[in-house]
């Protein structure tokens, strides 16, 4: 029941706290989970939020130049036609060159056959706000990783083969373009 009110809590936290040191991250949580109506599971946010402040993605992310919460929209489609976009909860610049995506995820996980589900799942989410940064930027994004938030750490999953990931979200935009153009010719 309060999932959902809680993951919007933990979003709002790592929305704003300094993912270098935390500071701010308790009086974050507080706000943000009296904000959603969840005042009574302040600590399980604060615990979730943690987690993703202490991952490695949060930590990498902290050392470099990154954004959070950035809003990305961008024309996909043989020609542009169809619009992707979405909220990128964290991009950061990787080593070298290249971006990386993260998306924290409140939902559970037990063990790598779950995680792999959620990976499939989630596969063309991650995918299309690969697609989008980089049709948005003009550079790679080189990983896309879900970091599943649990109250006493994090796991962190790196989408597999994102590059086949995007072509296969570049082709059913490409589908659908073609689609609406089909059925706009009919009427």
């Amino acid at each position: 029941r309060y999932g959902t009110a809680v993951g919007r809590a933990v979003h709002g936290v790592l929305q704003v706290v300094d993912l270098a040191t935390g500071d701010g991250l308790d009086d974050a949580a507080r706000a943000q989970a009296m904000a959603e109506g969840v005042a009574t599971r302040t600590e399980v946010v604060a615990r979730l939020a943690r987690a993703g402040v202490e991952s490695a993605v949060g930590r990498a992310a902290a050392a470099t130049e990154h954004w959070r919460e950035l809003w990305v929209a961008a024309p996909l489609g043989d020609a542009g036609e169809f619009l992707i976009e979405g909220y990128v909860d964290l991009l950061y610049r990787a080593d070298g060159d290249g971006l990386v995506i993260v998306d924290w995820k409140t939902d559970q996980v037990d063990g790598d056959d779950d995680v792999t589900a959620k990976l499939e799942r989630y596969r063309l989410q991650g995918a299309s706000y690969a697609a989008a940064v980089e049709a948005a930027t003009g550079e790679t994004v080189t990983s896309m990783v879900f970091v599943f938030l649990r109250e006493d750490g994090a796991t962190e999953a790196e989408l597999p083969d994102l590059r086949a990931a995007i072509a296969e979200v570049r082709t059913r935009a490409a589908e659908l373009a073609r689609e609406s153009d089909t059925a706009d010719a009919r009427l």
